[in-house]
């Protein structure tokens, strides 16, 4: 166009006015247009060209196919540059906006971690440092239970006597205790008892209390052997006192059948002396025999007093034939004594009255005597043993459970200290 331009201005008309310098002058102004023209041209083609777009190029251009290997496709030199550049553009923000999110999530995910490494950090302290607290205080009232045993083992030990079956052996080697001393060594360690009982009371309580809070297996077991230490030990002050109630009853009693056997027995010697005297029948003789029967009616007087003393004092013993007895052999002989002094008043038909009377009160006896079986101290005894049997059998049980939750506490007191 800019030389279609420079033609048409450098064209002379044949009919022109003007002189030479006229010429001139338009030949230059036409070739200075000329060129300016072709400049802005040259300007507006390089400013324009990246933004024409491909689908608006003159229809005149032809379309190249698509460049085999080993060709190369051509490219405008203003277009090839500004699409280079335009696509270093493109993708080096895409990728940009690309990684700015995935390093966003990396430093959150991070810090997330970081917070939370230090949050379960710090939580296992303070788990660890709870842990050790109630770790210190299981050991307390473990300490506590055995404390106790100092006042446990002394009244361990006189339980223990008192089921012992040789309690009432007068060939053991202690003999047969008497109701005095038994009261006196149950007085030494009844005092300590409430005490102990009640220090072990709150120390299962705070055992029991601080279970649910122990997460170590070997704290929780300790925790439960320290709850059967403890529960035991109260369990063997209940049944022990009982086992002890029961003895003093039964040692007393025992005490006071057994003396009351012994009158029985003296009596019945002293009535037979009185028999033995009236073979000759003397008036000497016969007052001899009448205070032998005098005798023998005191001892068993005292008998029967001593035998309804022991069943009243037991309450489940039962020795009211031994009573009887022993009352229908002193009838027995208040009757002799009748029949001794009809001899020295020289009633014969009161003295054969009082005689018949007599020999029958002795068979009345006799068969009373047959129908008692064991001796009345012995019943005692058998009584004794069958009252406490359950008991003596809950207490060792009571006390072996003790004692393996003493053997694993000391174990684990032993491997918490070192």
């Amino acid at each position: 166009m800019a030389r279609k331009k420079a033609q048409h201005a450098l064209h002379i008309k044949s009919h022109t006015h003007g002189s030479s310098n006229e010429i001139s002058f338009s030949v230059l102004d036409a070739a200075r247009e000329a060129r300016d023209a072709e400049e802005r041209d040259r300007r507006r083609s390089t400013a324009e060209t990246g933004k024409i777009s491909l689908f608006t190029l003159g229809s005149n251009r032809k379309l190249h196919g698509t460049p085999t290997k080993g060709q190369s496709m051509v490219i405008p030199e203003g277009v090839k540059t500004s699409r280079r550049h335009s696509a270093a553009s493109g993708a080096a923000s895409g990728a940009l906006d690309r990684r700015i999110p995935g390093v966003i999530t990396m430093i959150v995910v991070v810090c997330t971690l970081v917070a939370l490494a230090l949050t379960v950090g710090q939580t296992f302290l303070q788990v660890h440092a709870r842990q050790s607290d109630f770790r210190s205080q299981l050991m307390s009232e473990i300490g506590v239970v055995d404390q106790c045993d100092q006042t446990l083992i002394p009244f361990d030990e006189l339980v223990m006597a008192q089921y012992d079956p040789k309690r009432f052996d007068a060939s053991s080697a202690t003999g047969i205790p008497s109701f005095e001393d038994l009261s006196e060594s149950y007085r030494q360690v009844v005092g300590d008892i409430a005490p102990s009982r009640s220090q072990l009371e709150e120390a299962l309580a705070a055992i029991e209390a601080l279970q649910p809070s122990l997460s170590d297996n070997k704290d929780k077991e300790a925790a439960h052997q320290a709850v059967t230490a403890a529960r035991s030990r109260l369990n063997m002050l209940e049944t022990g006192v009982a086992i002890i109630d029961e003895s003093l009853m039964a040692t007393r009693a025992f005490s006071d059948a057994r003396e009351g056997w012994k009158k029985i027995i003296d009596a019945d010697a002293a009535a037979r002396e009185a028999t033995a005297l009236l073979e000759t029948m003397t008036k000497k003789n016969v007052k001899a025999s009448a205070q032998k029967s005098s005798e023998a009616i005191a001892l068993l007087g005292e008998a029967s007093s001593l035998f309804q003393q022991a069943q009243d004092g037991y309450p489940e013993l039962d020795i009211q034939d031994f009573i009887n007895y022993a009352a229908k052999r002193e009838e027995a002989q208040r009757t002799a004594l009748d029949a001794d002094q009809a001899y020295l008043d020289r009633d014969k038909e009161q003295l054969a009255k009082k005689n018949e009377e007599y020999n029958g009160l002795e068979q009345e006896a006799a068969d009373l005597a047959e129908a008692m079986g064991a001796d009345p101290d012995q019943r005692v005894v058998e009584l004794y043993y069958r009252a406490i049997e359950k008991d003596a059998q809950a207490y060792e049980a009571e006390r072996v459970k003790a004692g393996n939750a003493d053997t694993f506490l000391r174990d684990y007191l032993g491997s918490t200290s070192e």
